[in-house]
């Protein structure tokens, strides 16, 4: 059975029109309610993910993706790369995977995020690719900020994509108000995209209790610190918008 997911889009060519942060987290959580759990209720683990997301349909058109978790990955210069994500013209609707494994060993937040970051491509480039040369989408590097400096629209997109994917905005918002209730950190009303009706971290708070409450929340869902803290910032969760 395909999870179906859709957006806004120019149907004589299948690519995204112009997208709002707003409405890539929506299509994020269209998938997100089709990942089987496991031990959490927060966290996603990869191979859920994988197995939710071997077959689409996005916008009415499929999209079966092939994973490979076996195999080096590199780019065209032959630098070793954490995953890509390729397309055939003359394999339309297929979406060709490649995750790097041999580098994201003892990496268990970075495989997700690599998993998360490669879907991102396949729902949002893979429909129009199909009409297109061979194309590759890839995540360069194995640095603690690989996906927090993008520049490629397609790339920033992909970015989006994971992050609320793995981090939506209300679970986030209802963890750190929970990690925040039991340290008595002072909580104030400021405009956010969390929680309707639920205040945020206020700007003043010790930067040693908001270390940890990130570390709290990295814990909760998976994935690195480093991770937390740009989703705090994208959905305002910190009064003021920043750390």
């Amino acid at each position: 059975m395909s999870v179906s997911l859709s957006y806004p889009h120019d149907p004589s060519s299948n690519a995204p029109r112009p997208l709002a942060a707003e409405t890539v987290w929506a299509v994020a959580a269209q998938l997100r309610q089709a990942v089987a759990r496991r031990d959490s209720p927060w966290a996603l683990d990869p191979k859920d993910l994988v197995a939710a997301a071997t077959r689409l349909e996005v916008n009415r058109h499929r999209v079966d993706v092939h994973w490979d978790f076996a195999h080096a990955v590199h780019d065209e210069d032959r630098q070793p790369v954490l995953g890509i994500c390729e397309t055939d013209p003359t394999a339309p609707g297929i979406a060709l995977v490649s995750i790097n494994t041999a580098l994201l060993t003892n990496r268990p937040d970075l495989m997700l995020s690599t998993v998360a970051h490669e879907l991102g491509h396949v729902v949002f480039d893979v429909p129009a690719a199909t009409r297109q040369p061979a194309r590759r989408y890839r995540s360069v590097s194995a640095g603690p900020h690989s996906f927090d400096g993008a520049t490629v629209r397609e790339e920033r997109r992909a970015n989006e994509f994971m992050g609320a994917l793995l981090v939506p905005p209300v679970p986030l918002h209802l963890r750190l108000v929970a990690h925040a209730r039991a340290e008595r950190l002072r909580m104030v009303h400021a405009p956010h995209h969390g929680r309707v009706g639920c205040r945020v971290l206020a700007r003043d708070t010790a930067p040693e209790a908001v270390g940890g409450v990130i570390s709290a929340l990295a814990g909760d869902f998976g994935v690195s610190d480093r991770f937390i803290a740009v989703r705090l910032q994208r959905y305002r969760l910190i009064e003021g918008g920043r750390l």
